[in-house]
């Protein structure tokens, strides 16, 4: 019976024996050299038999000691330079050049090197003890030419595990120090289950970031097999890893912008990536190649690849591409003479520039067009390999290239990126969307469609275009027709597959209409805000830009930024406003420093829009308004300081902008179509720390943003009104399926707060749930109870940004929610969510700890409040009275009868309290005075917590009306002391 059970080695078997019939040969771990890391007779013979010219010369200079000299100069040079350019770089020893591997040739014309080709010797070993100091194995090692090239730890999910203990093995038991799991020592290392893929091409020990390598959110069924076949049986195939190896592995010099707090200014920091293709990108070439050649030279193809997708580097791989596509094996001559990559003129463009550079193996094979027109048509001419230029050459691209029939050529525009660009003659100005404004910008992919529509289908051209989001016209003129007239993309990677997958966040998932954000505050919060002198005016009627309309705007703003926003992202988050027009990008600017100002506040924002506007008779730019908060030069860079975090913008920098702290976003503009798209995804960009996003919207519907997201979501996205109510509805649901009690929360947030906990005393409690749930027989009432969990966890995430909630059982249950679905057993449609992979502990948790740790921390060592009787003179109803007149009729908090008799209370103690008094009566300035009386106040409130936790809610957790009440009180107590003098001198 034991041998039918599945085990992880008969994954292993099957695995080896296909390998083993695709040209792998099995080799023993003994063959493999821990020094060396290297399987030494492999490497050798591969040698001999392909350079025994090379080979003689050697042993002529080192004789019998010619294997140790050569072994340990190819180890070192492999430590050194790392695997990618030993293989495709020769090593030198003694003058002598060895070629450690033969790629395959473009084309039959040179049999010799179809021959050395044939000559690679590819072997797997399994069970692979790797280390000197241990006898810790890898599962599975794959080699080429005797040098390690790819490790996989490999799980059978019938075992009770899968891919996430295979990560887990590489964060904790792989030592990156290793020699064989050094960073560049292999070209990556996979983590493969029965139905799931993951790979990293850098070991870091508990920081190690695995990425998805599956063929789709989740690998579709498999008639037969594994769903994960396809990365032994294809990607792992010896003449698809030479192609990889050749074409695509990349390593990569990334630079990272940062403030430097000990210099005071921004630096720059480069470090080495590895670059592995992920499978989208690998298909997508790989498509295209096989397509190309059916096609031939004059057709069009359409790339819908989002944010989050590596575009960049697809762009990259499709042009060094097609600089060495033949049709056929037989052909002389290549498909394509020159390549043209057209992007737009901002930071894209330098970025795509350096990509497509970063890729070339051979020096001058990519021209950039840096000065005029006449080296454009020069490069053209000449037949370069690969030109770069931007949007705005464009019509002098079409009008050239269309004219050199002679030649073929491959023109890759990318996404249309118009935000920063300069202008274009007036007849290409375009509305993009519904702006109502006349602060438009120039719609580029417009211009673009409508160049290459007047010019037809040309035979010797065929163009590439890559974008997220493809507008109905884009599909029709570069999409693939299928046979019931359609147009469709040649090839997607969603939105939807790219914020699942953890590449992108969801920026929907908090997006918010000011008149949601209003009921909610109203509902739950209480907190709506209305100006004393414009008391009787509803604050959702913004329809203009009057400076008094903008005003209450960044009021509300500003309100939640500083609140909520700006304390994300562990307190490093930055802030979006985004206006309809260059005016009112003026306008605002100045009113948001001014309030920043006015708070108190020590940072200021900066503002972004093209050219220059009047208003009031004077002229702005965005260079003299920045001067003004003390910046000069690049603006993204200028964000990344902490002196500026909020931006402001008209029509610039809503497209191509990818700062990863932009996490909240504050919409006064009529968004629709792609320009939406577009301008909510300068928040999607994921950071540590970054777990969610946010937006207020003053002027559009969820109906609209639902239309403009849904083509390109692949997923219903807006659900319309939330209610916090919902809250308690889900919690009494999950509570429902009895699988805990009242009290096991209670004793997990009990053991949670406490700062000096056990770790281990945090397990028992989520265990017993745990336990009960896998009791659960029926599948349908498992993933029920699943679901409700992530959605309060969901809902409580999304509505804690917009209000403080009174009820501290909802938040004990959020925190136990959290940690019980980190311990439930995974859905068996699990996916990669970018809950599991973030930092869970950020901000959202800390304030929670904050709030519901202090207040019972401070339960046993308050004093409890004054219950002292006596009669209550008059006077002072009139000014509680008024107290609650006033604050239920502009914050609509309903105090109640019982809080009047608490205000009573509050206001007798601070009458009779000895130190106002004292202070009171000492010469202090006016200012003083009233700090001081504020800072007893804020003292005496605290001891309502414990007795009265509904009225310190109502009064202490709203600043505006806290302080309302503090300066009446205050008033009051000025107005009584002459009274309170005469009766102490009595």
């Amino acid at each position: 019976m034991s041998d039918l059970k599945p085990i992880e080695e008969k994954f292993e078997d099957h695995i080896e024996k296909h390998l083993n019939s695709i040209g792998y040969k099995s080799c023993h771990f003994s063959e493999y050299n821990r020094s060396l890391c290297l399987i030494r007779d492999d490497l050798l013979e591969f040698i001999k038999t392909t350079q025994p010219d090379n080979w003689s010369k050697l042993e002529e200079i080192y004789g019998i000691d010619t294997e140790n000299k050569i072994l340990s100069r190819i180890s070192s040079e492999t430590s050194r330079r790392g695997i990618i350019d030993v293989l495709r770089n020769p090593v030198v020893d003694r003058g002598v050049y060895l070629t450690l591997c033969f790629f395959q040739p473009k084309s039959d014309l040179n049999p010799d090197h179809q021959k050395l080709y044939q000559q690679n010797r590819f072997a797997v070993v399994r069970q692979l003890h790797y280390s000197n100091q241990n006898e810790n194995s890898i599962d599975m090692v794959l080699f080429l030419n005797g040098l390690p090239l790819i490790t996989m730890e490999l799980k059978n999910q019938l075992t009770g595990q899968n891919i996430v203990h295979s990560q887990n093995q590489y964060r904790n038991d792989r030592d990156p120090r290793e020699h064989l799991l050094r960073f560049k020592r292999c070209a990556v290392h996979f983590c493969v289950d029965n139905n799931a893929v993951s790979m990293t091409t850098k070991l870091e020990g508990e920081k190690t970031s695995f990425l998805p390598y599956n063929r789709d959110l989740e690998n579709p069924p498999v008639e037969s097999g594994y769903r994960t076949k396809y990365l032994w049986e294809d990607m792992l195939a010896p003449d698809s890893v030479l192609d990889i190896l050749e074409n695509f592995v990349h390593v990569s010099q990334e630079k990272r912008y940062f403030f430097n707090e000990n210099k005071q200014k921004i630096d720059a920091k480069t470090s080495e990536v590895l670059i592995f293709p992920r499978y989208h990108q690998l298909d997508l070439i790989r498509k295209f190649r096989n397509q190309i050649k059916e096609d031939g030279t004059g057709k069009n193809y359409l790339v819908q690849h989002t944010t989050g997708s590596g575009k960049s580097y697809s762009i990259g791989w499709l042009a060094h591409t097609l600089t060495s596509l033949y049709r056929s094996k037989d052909d002389k001559k290549r498909m394509f003479d020159t390549i043209v990559v057209v992007t737009d003129r901002t930071v894209l463009d330098d970025q795509l520039r350096n990509t497509v550079r970063s890729l070339e193996k051979t020096a001058g094979v990519v021209s950039g067009v840096d000065k005029d027109s006449g080296q454009l048509k020069a490069f053209l001419e000449q037949g370069k390999d690969i030109v770069i230029s931007t949007i705005q050459k464009f019509p002098f691209i079409s009008e050239t290239i269309s004219s050199l029939g002679h030649r073929t050529f491959a023109v890759i525009i990318d996404e249309v990126h118009s935000s920063q660009s300069g202008e274009l003659s007036k007849e290409l100005k375009k509305s993009l969307s519904k702006t109502g404004d006349d602060d438009d910008e120039f719609d580029y992919e417009e211009m673009l469609r409508q160049e290459i529509k007047n010019r037809g289908r040309q035979n010797h051209i065929s163009f590439f275009g890559f974008t997220g989001t493809p507008k109905d016209k884009t599909l029709e003129l570069f999409g693939t027709k299928t046979e019931d007239g359609k147009f469709i993309p040649f090839h997607i990677y969603s939105m939807y597959q790219s914020i699942h997958e953890g590449f992108t966040l969801d920026v929907l998932q908090n997006y918010t209409t000011y008149k949601r954000y209003f009921k909610i505050k109203q509902v739950r919060d209480n907190e709506m805000e209305i100006p004393v002198s414009e008391g009787k005016k509803e604050l959702v009627r913004y329809v203009d830009s009057h400076e008094q309309t903008i005003r209450y705007k960044v009021n509300i703003m500003l309100d939640h930024w500083i609140n909520k926003g700006s304390k994300e992202i562990r307190g490093q988050s930055r802030g979006m406003i985004v206006t309809r027009s260059r005016k009112q990008c003026v306008l605002y600017f100045k009113e948001v420093n001014a309030q920043l100002k006015q708070r108190g506040i020590s940072y200021r924002s900066l503002v972004g829009f093209s050219g220059e506007v009047t208003l009031d008779g004077e002229k702005y730019t965005e260079h003299s308004l920045n001067h003004t908060v003390e910046h000069q030069g690049d603006i993204p860079l200028g964000l990344k300081n902490p002196k500026f975090r909020l931006l402001i913008v008209a029509n610039k920098f809503q497209t191509g902008f990818d700062e990863p702290l932009v996490q909240s976003m504050y919409v006064d503009k009529i968004l629709g179509g792609v320009q939406c798209v577009q301008t909510l995804s300068r928040l999607n960009r994921t950071t540590s720390g970054k777990t969610e996003t946010f937006v207020l919207d003053f002027v559009n519907t969820p109906d609209d943003i639902r239309e403009s997201f849904q083509t390109f979501y692949q997923s219903t996205i807006l659900e319309g009104e939330t209610d916090p109510n919902r809250l308690y509805d889900i919690q009494r649901e999950i509570y429902n399926f009895h699988l805990y009690t009242h009290e096991d929360v209670n004793r997990f947030c009990q053991v949670f707060y406490d700062r000096n906990r056990d770790e281990g005393d945090l397990h028992p409690v989520l265990d017993g749930v745990v336990d009960q749930f896998k009791k659960i027989e029926d599948r349908e009432l498992r993933e029920d109870f699943h679901s409700k969990i992530q959605s309060f966890i969901r809902m409580y995430g999304y509505l804690s940004q917009i209000i403080n909630f009174t009820d501290i059982e909802l938040e004990k249950s959020f925190v136990f929610f959290k940690y019980l679905n980190k311990k439930l057993p995974k859905r068996e449609s699990e996916r990669f969510d970018i809950s599991d992979t973030v930092d869970l502990d950020s901000l959202r948790i800390q304030k929670i700890h904050e709030s519901v740790g202090k207040l019972e921390k401070t339960d046993t060592s308050l004093t409890p409040p004054e219950f002292e009787g006596g009669a209550v003179s008059e006077p002072e109803f009139d000014l509680l009275s008024e107290i609650i007149t006033q604050v239920n009729r502009l914050y609509g908090v309903n105090l109640t009868e019982e809080d009047r008799l608490d205000l009573f209370r509050l206001r007798k103690r601070l009458n009779d309290d000895a130190e106002v008094a004292k202070y009171m009566n000492e010469d202090n300035t006016e200012e003083n005075k009233r700090n001081f009386f504020a800072k007893q106040f804020d003292s005496m409130l605290i001891d309502y917590v414990n007795e009265r936790f509904d009225f310190y809610k109502k009064v202490g957790e709203n600043q505006s009306i806290k302080n309302m009440i503090c300066q009446m009180l205050y008033s009051g107590y000025q107005q009584d002391r002459p009274l309170m003098v005469l009766g102490d001198s009595e």
